[in-house]
């Protein structure tokens, strides 16, 4: 790979990677944990980490919301369900 090409995939790498570790920093919640989480969902999406955008990963965000969400809801499903047995 010519210098010149890989200077820049390095460049838009690390702007994916700035833009991802600085979203996860603002949450408050812990960095690796979040930073393994949103990686998983992005790869699970086909989203490219050196060509990451914010809705790309605003999506993947909304898509960590949903799973923990759902995941919540249903231990409490079944909390319930066992309690009502």
């Amino acid at each position: 790979m010519p210098q010149k090409k890989k200077k820049q995939l390095i460049g838009r790498r690390k702007k994916g990677d700035a833009l991802l570790t600085h979203v996860v920093k603002l949450t408050g919640l812990p960095t690796e944990v979040l930073t393994k989480e949103l990686k998983e969902i992005l790869e699970r999406k086909n989203i490219n980490l050196n060509n990451l955008n914010l809705e790309q990963l605003r999506t993947a965000a909304a898509s960590y919301v949903r799973e923990i969400m759902t995941s919540l809801l249903d231990r409490c499903h079944l909390r319930k369900n066992d309690s009502l047995h």
